[in-house]
């Protein structure tokens, strides 16, 4: 963990690309059980360094990132933070079934915390995936009103 810790200052976009690709290729090494600070926005710091988080992640791939993806959510407080796009792409690649618990969850939490930008985030999310017919239907009604989505149906 130290070393992880470590590294992830090294992520930050303002760093040399050198000093960037040598935290990435060190992080795509790193045990299980350390994957989680690489999903913690709280231990990346800065949102310069959760691009080059995400991309780690990306490249370590699911099912061995099972562990981040509840604070993966919470990455969609906001869809313009660095990041977001990359998770998305890796959400692509992790069957609706194993995903929706956790879009669930996150989302339930949005609604209970009266978030509209997170309630935001998940309907964005959802519609990008193509859950909407796989989504609670209460649930994803509940996102929409507090959300006042307005994008396309």
């Amino acid at each position: 963990m130290d070393n992880t810790i470590e590294l992830i200052p090294d992520l930050d976009w303002n760093k040399p690309e050198d000093v960037q690709k040598k935290a990435i290729e060190q992080l795509l090494e790193i045990d299980d059980s350390d994957l989680v600070y690489l999903a913690q926005q709280n231990e990346l710091n800065y949102k310069s360094c959760w691009q080059n988080a995400a991309l780690v992640l990306k490249a370590i791939g699911y099912p061995r990132i099972k562990p981040a993806l509840p604070y993966l959510m919470e990455w969609f407080r906001d869809v313009n933070w660095p990041g977001v796009r990359t998770i998305v792409e890796i959400f692509r690649d992790i069957s609706p079934t194993d995903l929706l618990p956790f879009i669930e969850e996150a989302s339930i939490r949005s609604i209970r915390e009266n978030d509209d930008f997170w309630a935001f985030g998940f309907v964005s999310l959802i519609k990008d995936l193509e859950l909407e017919h796989l989504t609670n239907k209460d649930l994803y009604n509940q996102l929409l009103q507090l959300s006042e989505y307005e994008g396309s149906s």
